[in-house]
């Protein structure tokens, strides 16, 4: 027999349902930190799971990044699961002596270190969708730590609700509402007492910046700023379409890392821009704003000019192409 859903749980299923980011027969593995957001996740994932019928199981990763703390998550997030009937992973990771082996900063270190074991997991296990709890707010902090760190028009996209097998259940919701249903249905969570530190940048827009901007905004600034990210990511899949339909054209496939140079000068700046980002996402570059502009700004130039993109890629005009160099491999002729 089907347990009753609350008003809450009902309208996350009409959600999911028609967004369609649960189908029958799926396999679902939940990133659980043991933080509100994820406990709300996992707890309305179980409620609805009789509707839809897909199986359900949960991971957990330790960091050991706060010592008792850390492992008293650990704990909560096994135990919580006992209690609903899930089955449970968890790994710990030496995450200070990974970051400082690899040189990369603790942040990045532990989201590599995540992801990969939750790809593991799945390929194991066969799960075909990971959920995590991002939520309406998460989104609006990516959005401005974006806007703030120079990104493009299409950074203002936020986090996408799905994204290959990855799927964002609660992305619509705030994270008061979140916390109002676990407070209702008097279901526990854990704090993690590092979210109060302004040290980091995202905690930083979470703490100061938009506590400022909601009181000026009561009840808009989150509302307005998820619609923006909503036509930013229409805008994104739009761009795409265009995109591939300009790199079917005579001169713009770059299949022999070049472009023709009087193909490109029959684009806008904008799509100029864009059309380079891919080629340069296909050379494993980041496509910074300057890198773009200086791309462009060389079809303002003459033959024979060239312009150096990273350490081992160049960009030559070479007759009537513009030629991509790879210094670590064989350069392709036009």
């Amino acid at each position: 027999m089907k347990a009753k859903l609350c008003l809450f749980e009902k309208k996350f299923l009409e959600h999911c349902t028609k967004r369609r980011l649960l189908e029958s027969g799926d396999s679902v593995l939940v990133a659980l930190s043991g933080g509100s957001d994820s406990v709300a996740l996992l707890k309305l994932l179980s409620a609805i799971q009789p509707f839809i019928k897909f199986s359900l199981a949960a991971a957990h990763c330790n960091f050991k990044l706060r010592h008792k703390e850390s492992d008293d998550d650990e704990r909560f997030c096994k135990d919580l699961c006992e209690t609903l009937g899930i089955d449970f992973f968890s790994k710990q990771f030496d995450t200070k002596r990974i970051a400082k082996t690899r040189k990369t900063a603790i942040e990045e270190t532990a989201r590599h270190l995540r992801y990969q074991w939750f790809e593991t997991l799945m390929h194991t296990h066969a799960f075909n969708k990971l959920a995590t709890a991002h939520q309406r707010n998460d989104n609006a902090e990516t959005v401005l730590f974006n806007l703030f760190r120079g990104a493009s028009l299409l950074g203002l996209a936020g986090i996408p609700e799905r994204r290959a097998n990855i799927i964002r259940p609660v992305l619509h919701l705030e994270r008061e509402e979140l916390r109002a249903y676990l407070h209702q249905s008097q279901t526990p969570y854990r704090t993690d007492t590092s979210n109060f530190s302004d040290e980091y940048d995202r905690n930083f827009i979470r703490l100061h910046i938009i506590p400022i901007i909601e009181k000026r905004f009561k009840h808009k600034f989150l509302h307005n700023l998820s619609r923006l990210s909503e036509n930013a990511v229409e805008l994104s899949a739009f761009l795409d379409a265009h995109m591939c339909k300009l790199m079917r054209r005579k001169g713009l496939s770059f299949k022999e890392q070049s472009f023709e140079v009087s193909a490109l000068k029959k684009l806008t700046p904008f799509e100029q821009k864009e059309l380079f980002k891919r080629a340069l996402m296909q050379l494993k570059i980041e496509p910074s704003a300057q890198v773009l502009s200086r791309l462009s700004g060389l079809l303002q130039t003459q033959s024979g000019r060239k312009i150096t993109i990273s350490k081992h890629v160049s960009a030559v005009w070479k007759k009537s192409r513009l030629v991509f160099i790879n210094d670590n491999s064989t350069e392709t002729q036009p």
